[in-house]
This record gives structure tokens, C-alpha cells and sequence, in this order.
């Protein structure tokens, strides 16, 4: 395929990619912050002093970093499902256009 089409498909799948990259790499990275963040809250907990305070913001810091890593996967996913699409619409373009 030459031309403008073979372009904007290969930028297309770069975007994909980049996009999916995005979803599974914000995935993996809230799984890792939470369990990092979990040893210093266990230690927090063991001790009677501190431990009504670290609770109130182990849930503060868990919500908000959920809602901030499930945010940019959800715009990775939403991304990758637009560039798929659009890839897909440019292809039935190309297909009616060579029946003609």
C-alpha cells in the first residue's frame, strides 16, 4: 500500500500501540505504588500511636491513587479503541473505493 493511506495507517498503529502501552503500563504501576505504599502503612499500623491517623490516609492515598492510575488507563483504552476504529473505517473507505 502507498500513498497517504499506508501513512495514516502506520501512525494509526502508533498510536495503538502507545495507547496500550499507556492502559497496561498504568495497571502494572498501580499494583506496584499500592503494594509500596502498603509496606510503610503496615508499619504505620503496628504501631498504637500512629495508627488511627495512617488509617484515614492509607484510604485517602489508595482512592485517590486509584481513581489517577485507572483514569490514564481508561484514556489508553479509550485512545487504542479510537485509533482501531478509525483504522477500520479508513480500510472499508479503501475497500468501497477499489469496487467502484
Amino acid at each position: 500500500m502507498k500513498g497517504p493511506d499506508n501513512n495514516t495507517q502506520w501512525w494509526l498503529g502508533v498510536t495503538e500501540l502507545v495507547a496500550q502501552g499507556m492502559h497496561h503500563g498504568a495497571v502494572k504501576l498501580k499494583r506496584v505504588h499500592l503494594s509500596i505504599a502498603d509496606e510503610s502503612f503496615r508499619v504505620l499500623d503496628a504501631i498504637p500511636a500512629t495508627r488511627p491517623g495512617s488509617r484515614l490516609v492509607r484510604v485517602c492515598h489508595h482512592g485517590i491513587a486509584r481513581v489517577s492510575y485507572d483514569s490514564v488507563s481508561l484514556a489508553g483504552r479509550v485512545i487504542a479503541e479510537g485509533a482501531a476504529s478509525a483504522g477500520a473505517r479508513l480500510a472499508m473507505r479503501r475497500h468501497d473505493m477499489t469496487e467502484t
